[in-house]
Parts: C-alpha cells; structure tokens; sequence
C-alpha cells in the first residue's frame, strides 16, 4: 500500500475537487490517502500557500500540482 498526501487548506474549492477525483480515481493497487491542512503546519503554509491543491507520493516525494498535468490513476501508479 502507498501513502499520499493531499495538501490542502479549508475553504479551498480547489482543494475540495481534487479530493473528489482522488476519490473516484480507480488506482491498480491500494493506497493510503492523508490529507494534510497545510495551515496547522507553517513551513507547509509557506511554502505551499499558493499552490495547493497538492498531492504527494510518500516514498519519492513526487508531487502532482494543480491543475494536475497528468491522469491521477497514472501518479497513483507509478
């Protein structure tokens, strides 16, 4: 199982719409999704603030940035 991370922000739409692909994406194997509010974390909320929604693959800490340049089932397997 891998772990992503979609970070994120309250009262993002943005945010909110990944959250809804991701959760209609059919990856090939399972995945563990941890959305992170990136403004509980201000090393995160600086470096982020603008570009969220993101979404983070744990064991090579690829990110895929809004608007998501690729499928998410192709990040999610890869």
């Amino acid at each position: 199982m891998t772990d992503f991370y979609l970070l994120s922000k309250p009262k993002c739409p943005l945010c909110d719409e990944a959250l809804k692909l991701l959760h209609q994406a059919k990856p090939e194997n399972p995945i563990r999704l941890h959305v992170v509010d990136i403004t509980e974390q201000l090393e995160l909320q600086d470096e982020y603030a603008w570009l969220v929604p993101v979404l983070v693959r744990a064991r090579d800490d690829a990110e895929l940035r809004w608007p998501f340049s690729q499928p998410i089932e192709e990040f999610l397997n890869t």
